[in-house]
């Protein structure tokens, strides 16, 4: 028999090997659990990093935290009150921002109903609203003979309106959140820093300002200060010398044109330094039918890799829109300018120009002999035909026309001004450009502030005789100065034969151009009172109106335009030119911040009277 002690012993034993098998059982579990835990941490961050990987990177880097923006440029401020913001101060928050003012080039990306890009926006067709203002909300019941605003829901809702950005496989329904009349386009350019500076004035108790045109003057309510004006703009590094170059943007409004991509591939190849040059097009075209302006024009980049679209197709955006959705010039350009992005200078052309060889070069040039940060070198295109060499880029004469002639056209609500055939002769100025009274879209070279500044009017369909009074009048409300290059950096396809034109969808937008047109003279002011109509969409006032730094009717009263009689006094041109120099110049503000009209003291009469 076993003793009790051996018994316990015994059993001791047992229960010792019980509770090692259970802590063994723990462990593994516990070891299971931690396994588990670290395994599951690891697919968590390697998911999370695919996930981060796949987030559409968007070109502006806009953070999405207000406060963090407010942080990053702030903290280069070394003393934040309640004071006015010292010049220094913004000068550092500027210099902060260094970089991402100068990125180039930047495209405004691409955008569809399963990847929405913050930098695009929803707006309302100015076609469909100057409908919707005529016939309420019974618009989409009227007969039309082409297409009714309900038949444009499909190119209306983004399926279309990009170039290859998969907008194709857009969603349409309902549920994408763009409906009927609706439309996908970038936002205007505005970065993040501007913003800063502008909240930070407000709060403390500056003028009420929002984003770059907050900062730059408040909608024209000032005359922008140099400092201001000069934070406009990019530079990047020459591929030459290193040294510092001015970019461009070039904005291209493009109604199924043929000659579109030879007018992209003019302005790269002519240039002296075609990496500074960025090129925005709208092209609206019949996608079943004709060629779109991302097509290169001699053959494919696979065929023909040494093409400029080819070469340069990061500097090339492409707004690519169904024909249908034209309303003319103005909501085209009005488009083109939402695809500025910063770059130091800005040109509008047509897109069948041929450009001069070293044209970049050349009108930099000019322009800086202006010595005014509000110059704007801008004229009637003159033809190709004896003046250019189109196989060379060689310029063939050295004549070239100055806007000085305007007048009266139409009858009753849409009688407006309108510049007609401007004289052509050698310049007698050859210092610098020489200054001129009116604006005009065929070219307009000018810093690129002035695009941000006076931007398109996004609510005047129909409107093609007029909108240059409407961009020249707006322009100088802000403090522009117009003058015409003495050498033309590019000429105009004219003798053209079967062109499309956009008048082809007239009948669908029938009515629209009356509300355009009441828009445009109400707002520039150049409706007179026996013609003043209710009718007229009041829509973006402010965004799209007139600028404080100059009345209108100081410049009605310099330029002899009666707008109550809607009559002019003739011969201006024979002012404009070397009398018209001697007597502005000299009134150029110290700082080059454009002509001082406030001392300027003239009444053009007609000499012939």
């Amino acid at each position: 028999a076993r003793s009790s002690a051996f018994d316990g012993g015994v059993n001791g034993s047992k229960s010792s090997r019980a509770r090692r098998r259970i802590r063994r059982r723990k462990q593994k579990s516990l070891n299971f659990v931690v396994v588990i835990m670290i395994t599951t941490g690891s697919i968590f961050v390697i998911g999370a990093m695919i996930a981060m990987w796949n987030i559409p990177q968007h070109n502006n880097n806009v953070l999405s935290d207000a406060a963090a923006i407010r942080s990053k440029y702030l903290n280069s401020v070394t003393t934040i009150s309640d004071t006015p913001m010292l010049v220094e101060d913004e000068q550092r928050i500027l210099n902060a921002a260094h970089d991402e003012l100068n990125r180039f080039p930047i495209s405004v990306g691409v955008d569809d109903s399963q990847h929405e890009n913050p930098d695009w926006e929803t707006i309302l067709h100015p076609g469909t609203e100057a409908l919707m203002a005529i016939h309420g909300e019974s618009y989409q019941q009227k007969t039309k003979k082409n297409l009714t605003p309900a038949e444009l829901v499909s190119v209306l809702s983004g399926d279309k309106l990009r170039q290859d950005n998969d907008n194709t496989k857009a969603d349409n329904s309902e549920k994408s959140g763009v409906s009927e009349g609706y439309m996908r386009v970038p936002k205007f350019w505005d970065p993040p820093v501007y913003r800063v500076i502008a909240d930070e004035r407000e709060r403390r108790e500056e003028t009420p300002n929002d984003g770059v045109r907050r900062y730059l003057g408040n909608f024209g309510s000032r005359l922008m200060t140099p400092t201001e004006a000069k934070s406009i703009g990019s530079r990047i590094p020459s591929k030459d010398d290193g040294g510092l170059l001015e970019t461009i943007f070039i904005a291209i409004a493009s109604y199924r044109d043929w000659q579109c991509s030879s007018t992209v591939e003019s302005a790269f190849n002519r240039a002296a330094h075609p990496e500074r040059i960025r090129v925005g097009v709208v092209d609206q075209i019949h996608y079943e039918t004709d060629e779109p302006c991302s097509k290169p024009p001699n053959g494919s980049c696979e065929e023909n890799p040494n093409q400029a679209m080819c070469l340069y197709k990061d500097q090339i955006d492409i707004l690519s829109l169904d024909a249908a959705l034209s309303v003319g010039p103005v909501f085209a350009r009005h488009l083109g300018y939402r695809l500025y992005r910063g770059e130091y200078f800005a040109v509008q052309c047509d897109a069948h120009v041929e450009f001069v060889e070293n044209w970049d070069d050349e009108i930099i040039a000019q322009w800086h002999t202006a010595k005014n940060e509000m110059a704007i070198l801008t004229a009637y295109v003159s033809g190709v035909e004896d003046h250019i060499d189109v196989k060379t880029g060689k310029r063939t004469s050295k004549a070239r026309p100055i806007m000085c002639e305007s007048d009266y056209e139409g009858s009753g609500k849409l009688k407006h001004l309108r510049h007609g055939q401007q004289p052509e002769g050698i310049p007698y100025i050859h210092d610098m450009p020489t200054i001129e009274p009116f604006w005009a879209a065929g070219f307009s070279f000018g810093r690129g502030h002035f695009v941000v500044n006076v931007p398109y009017d996004q609510h005047l369909p129909w409107i093609f005789q007029g909108e240059e009074i409407s961009i020249g009048l707006r322009g100088f409300s802000y403090g522009y100065d117009y003058y015409t290059p003495e050498k033309a950096a590019c000429y105009h396809f004219y003798q053209r034969k079967d062109i499309p034109m956009f008048w082809e969808n007239v009948e669908t937008y029938k009515g629209s151009g009356y509300v355009g047109m009441n828009r445009l003279n109400e707002i520039i002011h150049m409706q007179p009172d026996s013609e003043k109509d209710k009718l007229w969409i009041r829509t973006d006032e402010t965004k799209y109106g007139l600028g404080q730094v100059r009345d209108t009717k100081r410049f009605f009263e310099t330029f002899g335009i009666h707008v109550e009689t809607q009559t002019v006094e003739h011969h201006l041109c024979t002012f404009v030119g070397r009398p018209m120099q001697k007597k502005f110049i000299p009134y150029l503000r110290p700082d080059g911040m454009g002509i001082d009209y406030d001392k300027l003291d003239f009444k053009f009469v007609d000499p012939n009277k």
